[in-house]
Order: C-alpha cells, then sequence, then structure tokens
C-alpha cells in the first residue's frame, strides 16, 4: 500500500510539474498542455501505472498550482475558477477514455502503433470536453474543431515519435547485449574444444600407462617378489582403468554438447580476430598490462572450423601477453595467401625464448612461467596444443624463430582446410 501511494504521488507530481509546460493557441485561458505526453508515455512505459488514481490527482493538482502561480503573479484568486477548473475536466476526461481503451485493449500489449489513432481520438474528445465547458455551443465553430483535431494529432504524434525512439534503442541494447554473449559464447567453446582436443590426446597417455602398470603386475608375479608388491601393481592398473572409463565419459559428454555448435556455420576471419582481440584486450587490462595489437589480413576467407582455428590463436596470443617485458605488450598478426596456402605470422615484441628451449617449447609440459611468489607453474599445454591442432587437425606447419625483443610464429595451413562457403 506504501509502496502504491508513492507510485502515485511520483508520477501525480511529474504530471503537474510537465503542465506548467503549455502553451495557448487560439483562445485565452486554453492552455495546450505538455502534461499529456508524460501521461501517455507513464502509461505505456510502466508496467502498473495506477491510472485513474493519477488522473484525478493530477487534475486537481493542476487547477491547485495553476491557481497558487496566479495568485502569487496577481495576489488573489479571482478568476481562477473560471480560468482553471475546466482544465480539471480535460484531464479526468483524457484519463478515463485511456482507461478504458487500456481496459479494452486488456487481451494485447500496448503499442504505440496500435494505439495512434485511439489516442488521436481520446486527445480530441478530451480537448472537446473541456472546450465545451468553456464556451458551450462555441466549441464546435468549424476553426476551433480544426486546431483541436491538429493538436491532438501533433500531440500524438510526438508520443508515438518518443516510444517509437525508446523501443528502438532498447532493441539495440538488446542486439549488443546478444553480441556480447555470443562472442562470450564463442570464446568459452573455443577453449571447451581445446581441452576436448587435450583430453583425446591424453586417453592415449591413460591406455600406455595401465598397461605399463599390468605389465609390472605380471612381471612381479612371475618373479620372487612378495605377493602383495604384485596384488598392489594390479590395482594400480584396476584404478587406472577405472579412471580410463569415467575420463573418457566426461570427454564424450563434453564432446557430444559441443557437437552440434562445432558442426555449424563458420565465421569470417576478421570476426573472428576482433573476438580474440576484445577478450585480449580484458586479459590485459586484468594484467595491468597497456596491450597493442596490429591485425593485418590480405583476405576476409570464411572458416569452417573457427573454434579451432580461435584455439591457435587464443593460446599464442596469450602466450605473447604473459612473456610480455614489463606493462607493455605489443602483438602483430599479418595473414596473407600464397598459392594453395594461408600463412599467417604472429610476433610479439616480448624478451624472447632462449636459444636453449627453441626445441622444446612445443613439447607437453614445458613452461618457463613460473610464479615465485606462489610456486604455481604453468601447465606448458598452450604451444603443444597449437601444434596439435595446426599439424593434425589442418594438415599445416609451424615455424617458430626468435630472438631478443622479438619472437615469431608462422603458420602455414592449405586454404581448402580453412575455407567454406556459407550455406
Amino acid at each position: 500500500m506504501k509502496k502504491q501511494l508513492g507510485k502515485i504521488l511520483f508520477y501525480s507530481l511529474a504530471i503537474i510539474l510537465t503542465a506548467q509546460l503549455s502553451m495557448n493557441l487560439f483562445i485565452a485561458d486554453f492552455k495546450i498542455s505538455l502534461a499529456i505526453i508524460c501521461f501517455a508515455l507513464f502509461l505505456f512505459l510502466s508496467d502498473s501505472f495506477p491510472l485513474l488514481p493519477v488522473t484525478f490527482c493530477t487534475a486537481f493538482g493542476v487547477y491547485i498550482s495553476r491557481a497558487l502561480l496566479y495568485w502569487f503573479r496577481h495576489g488573489d484568486f479571482t478568476g481562477t475558477a473560471r480560468a482553471y477548473l475546466p482544465e480539471t475536466v480535460f484531464f479526468i476526461c483524457y484519463g478515463l477514455l485511456l482507461f478504458l481503451y487500456q481496459k479494452l485493449s486488456a487481451e494485447h500489449p500496448l503499442n504505440q502503433n496500435h494505439a495512434f489513432l485511439p489516442l488521436i481520438l481520446i486527445d480530441y474528445t478530451a480537448n472537446l470536453a473541456e472546450l465545451i465547458v468553456r464556451l458551450g455551443g462555441g466549441a464546435f465553430h468549424f476553426k476551433t474543431q480544426g486546431s483541436i483535431l491538429l493538436i491532438a494529432v501533433l500531440r500524438t504524434l510526438i508520443i508515438w515519435c518518443i516510444l517509437t525512439a525508446i523501443h528502438r534503442y532498447r532493441h539495440f541494447l538488446l542486439d549488443r547485449e546478444h553480441e556480447d554473449r555470443y562472442r562470450r559464447l564463442v570464446l568459452l567453446i573455443s577453449k571447451l574444444n581445446g581441452e576436448v582436443v587435450w583430453m583425446r590426446k591424453n586417453t592415449a597417455l591413460i591406455e600406455s600407462t595401465m598397461s605399463t602398470a599390468y605389465a609390472l603386475y605380471e612381471h612381479l608375479k612371475d618373479s620372487d617378489h612378495e605377493s602383495d608388491t604384485a596384488s598392489m601393481a594390479l590395482h594400480v592398473a584396476r584404478d587406472i582403468h577405472e579412471i580410463k572409463k569415467e575420463y573418457l565419459l566426461i570427454m564424450r559428454g563434453i564432446s557430444e554438447a559441443l557437437n552440434e555448435e562445432l558442426t555449424s556455420d563458420g565465421m569470417y576471419l576478421r570476426d573472428l580476430f576482433e573476438i580474440l582481440k576484445d577478450a585480449l584486450m580484458l586479459l590485459a587490462k586484468e594484467h595491468h598490462v597497456e596491450l597493442q595489437m596490429d591485425i593485418v589480413c590480405s583476405d576476409n576467407p570464411y572458416i569452417c572450423q573457427h573454434y579451432s582455428l580461435m584455439s591457435i590463436f587464443r593460446n599464442l596470443f596469450i602466450n605473447a601477453l604473459e612473456a610480455a617485458d614489463g606493462s607493455k605488450a605489443w602483438i602483430q598478426v599479418l595473414q596473407q595467401s600464397c598459392g594453395d596456402d594461408m600463412i599467417f605470422t604472429v610476433t610479439d615484441h616480448g624478451p624472447g625464448i632462449a636459444p636453449e628451449y627453441i626445441n622444446e617449447v612445443f613439447e607437453t609440459g614445458f613452461s618457463t612461467k613460473i610464479n615465485y611468489s606462489t610456486g604455481e607453474i604453468n601447465r606448458g599445454l598452450g604451444l603443444n596444443l597449437v601444434q596439435d591442432l595446426v599439424e593434425n587437425q589442418f594438415r599445416g606447419k609451424i615455424e617458430l624463430t626468435s630472438i631478443p625483443g622479438q619472437t615469431t610464429f608462422t603458420i602455414t595451413i592449405p586454404a581448402n582446410n580453412l575455407k567454406g562457403e556459407i550455406a
């Protein structure tokens, strides 16, 4: 109840204050109020606009406010009833007709396009009621009728324009929100796709480890070792087998969830780089690194397996950002076509890679990134995943050159393995 009274007071005061913005067109004391624009806007934009209470509060509030302003200017209330009471008739009539229209269209949400003609009729009728009170039969003069009809059309047109602009703006914000969500979703699926690739690679490692454990059991069983030791080896083999089954179930579940999306339409290369650039800029900001990214695409092919390609560049970009020396990082990306191949070069201007590590950076688990405050070591999977995707999925090749102050990865992929036609 208290909340409802607060809403009534707020809406009424807003309309009463707006009612002070008015103009006289053709009859003394007949004011064309802009408050009606607010009246209609509140009805269309509020989910629970208390129409009838606001109607009566506004009607008498406008009269009282105009009378007080008259007294402030002239020192008495002489003539205020004749001049301003008819205006209460206008507000009451407008509010009641608007309430009737709201009830008649209760089955459908209020829409500014459908309400255009009814609002003109409501405005015209309310003005006519006020003029009848003021002028009697003179309200039906041809010029007077034309004027109030014109006022009704213009005022309703303003209401329609404002509501349409708000509607369009809401759609604009919604489209931007959907675009942001889509970008985040694409990045998430790219990350999950990379993890699934790793899980598939690790399946062979789990199988090999289980075989080794079982072979150890066989060896211990046939030797002179204690039977408990052999039993422990067998137990390890069984545990690894159970882990493998659970691991495969998890991998299958993720793969099935991603399968439909991974086989969907692709993405243009420039859009792919824009998504990655936006994500990397946010990551750089979180790490307090000033990042400059220069991306040049000689053409803009449509990529079918865009999630895998995104995994490649996301890992390369993050690797370059993490290798930044100091608070600034500079990454350059160049894409160009050469015969049947597409060549990408990713250059970062960080400290470079030491010569003794050049041949090891693509090895699983290799990493030079250590957080000495926490003891956390990077798991060293990024570049190995990049190599695996480039060579095994895209049938391409990746090369690395590095000198102090510049590290460049050159990726060559057959164009036919990247390009696709839009369905």
